[in-house]
């Protein structure tokens, strides 16, 4: 438990790292500014200077959503400071590790194993299940054209086109089952009444097929 405001130490946690990560990338208050407006949330330069100097109580959440768009990083990084204290004031009477905070933000399961089963957390745990599904597709499939193509360059029948075909044939065999699945998962996730993401334009045949 702590008695500290957290709600004024979530403006300043975000306005440390904003400040930060401003600087980092070489972006001016007032392009900050802009960029947040493009997307659709109004912030003067003058209430960014407010916020990195901690003289402004409370922020809005779309202005830490913009922020982090704006700025390219996880909204989380910008609340949960990872790479500062070990504890972190979450809400007034909510005092947690900084990994146990990121983690009930991003809905991570937590350390111990014990894996809430509410609707929320299920989906949560389909579209990571399907991303997953996308990158090892995405790898497997990729392997087994490059594999093929670098066997091209080599003379017919010679020990290194034999051998990369060899490993060509074998990516193939592994990206079909890969794509096999996603194509299961993807299909199990509209039968949930989900949305699962556009595909790379490499795996769009997977939609295509179907």
């Amino acid at each position: 438990m702590t008695s500290q405001p957290a709600i004024q130490d979530f403006t300043a946690r975000v306005g440390s790292a904003v400040k930060a990560l401003r600087t980092e990338v070489g972006l001016s208050a007032p392009e900050l500014a802009a960029a947040c407006t493009e997307l659709g949330v109004p912030v003067a330069g003058n209430a960014i200077n407010k916020i990195e100097t901690l003289r402004r109580e409370s922020l809005k959440l779309e202005e830490a959503l913009a922020f982090a768009v704006a700025l390219g990083v996880p909204l989380v990084s910008l609340i949960v400071p990872l790479d500062g204290e070990a504890e972190v004031d979450l809400l007034p009477n909510l005092r947690l590790p900084v990994w146990e905070a990121a983690m009930l933000i991003t809905g991570e399961d937590p350390l111990d194993g014990a894996a809430a089963e509410d609707r929320s957390h299920t989906v949560l745990a389909i579209y990571r299940e399907h991303a997953v599904d996308v990158r090892t597709a995405l790898i497997s499939t990729r392997e087994a054209r490059e594999r093929r193509s670098q066997a091209v360059q080599h003379e017919v029948g010679s020990g290194r086109y034999q051998q990369l075909s060899r490993q060509a044939s074998e990516f193939e065999r592994i990206g079909a089952e890969d794509c096999q699945r996603l194509r299961e998962t993807r299909a199990h996730m509209r039968e949930q009444g989900l949305h699962p993401s556009p595909l790379p334009a490499v795996l769009a045949f997977i939609d295509s097929d179907e």
